[in-house]
């Protein structure tokens, strides 16, 4: 992953290029990939996205649709802000009843897509209880967040097909090239940076900030090259990331849940109608396998080898498509 992941940075490199040149910046900073490349303020009725996000799932099959209507129309949902609950989104599996979720909308297209992502852990939820005992309906993190991605790939292909709004189409674009750079290249770069803190370890070399500053700092020029410029402490990055004292080596796995979702959609939408539809009953079958086998057998039987690298460089090859679609609009 992270061979595959450093050797195609060339369109992580491009996007921050982009960016600078139409922000008009003489110096791009980490924080500045935060700044939106168009003023969006549309508001998203919740209602009115509810079957938009269904029908972007039509590749998974008119049942899993069904499900997913279910969902919307049963009451699974506490969907507006209110006193004294908590923040963010999050899918609660009950064992012999149904998924509840948890949202916060407030009429943003990040809540659209958060709705789209914990719906895919609601139905992975569903699928694996109805079709498991409880000891194996739970899923480990190398597999959870495939669904939930996936969800979101298939509703951002959706919505960019049915707008003829090119400010909507940056904007949608955008949201997607930001998902890969912060879930999947940040997260690579993370994991890279630990293994090789935890090699200095183990050959007893020293560990002190100014050492983990060098190896953070140098990481970081691994993969953003020149694109990104870098501020006095953004070699200290390492020390805010809770994952790197709290959950060692946790980091790496939402790189792969996002590559296995990327090579999903791949096999799901490209291809003749057989092709497809042998993907789908082998992508609903790792939903309903739930924790029943090693994270890697259910992704292999589902299609997905995530030790060869070509099932990686399909992420860095989604994100050159992105960044080429982008490159396009703004250059309108």
């Amino acid at each position: 992953m992270i061979a595959t992941t450093r050797a195609g940075n060339a369109p992580l490199q491009r996007y921050h290029r982009l960016r600078k040149k139409a922000l008009k910046l003489e110096k791009y900073f980490p924080y500045d990939q935060s700044i939106p490349l168009v003023e969006w303020d549309r508001r998203y009725d919740y209602k009115t996205m509810l079957e938009p996000i269904v029908h972007a799932t039509e590749p998974l099959g008119a049942e899993y649709q069904t499900r997913m209507r279910q969902g919307f129309d049963g009451r699974w949902i506490d969907v507006y802000e209110n006193n004294g609950k908590r923040s963010g989104a999050y899918s609660a599996p009950v064992y012999g009843v149904h998924p509840y979720m948890l949202l916060n909308w407030s009429e943003t297209l990040d809540d659209v897509f958060t709705l789209a992502h914990e719906m895919g852990h609601s139905m992975h939820t569903m699928l694996s209880h109805e079709a498991q005992p409880f000891v194996y309906s739970d899923y480990t993190i190398f597999i959870a967040e495939v669904p939930s991605t996936l969800n979101e790939h298939l509703l951002l292909e959706h919505m960019l097909a049915n707008t003829t709004d090119r400010p909507e189409r940056i904007v949608l674009l955008q949201h997607a090239i930001d998902n890969i750079t912060s879930t999947f290249y940040t997260q690579v770069m993370f994991a890279d940076f630990e293994l090789e803190a935890h090699k200095k370890v183990e050959r007893d070399e020293p560990i002190t900030a100014e050492v983990l500053n060098d190896l953070y700092g140098s990481t970081f020029r691994a993969y953003h090259g020149d694109a990104v410029d870098q501020e006095a402490l953004t070699p200290a990055t390492w020390a805010r990331i809770p994952h790197f004292f709290n959950s060692p080596f946790y980091v790496y796995q939402y790189a792969t849940c996002f590559a296995s979702a990327a090579q999903l959609a791949k096999t799901l939408t490209v291809g003749d109608e057989k092709s497809r539809d042998a993907a789908r009953h082998r992508y609903l079958d790792l939903l309903r396998a739930g924790g029943s086998d090693h994270p890697m057998t259910l992704l292999k039987n589902a299609g997905i080898d995530l030790s060869k690298p070509e099932t990686v460089q399909a992420t860095v090859d989604h994100l050159d498509s992105l960044v080429t679609r982008l490159e396009a609009e703004v250059g309108k």
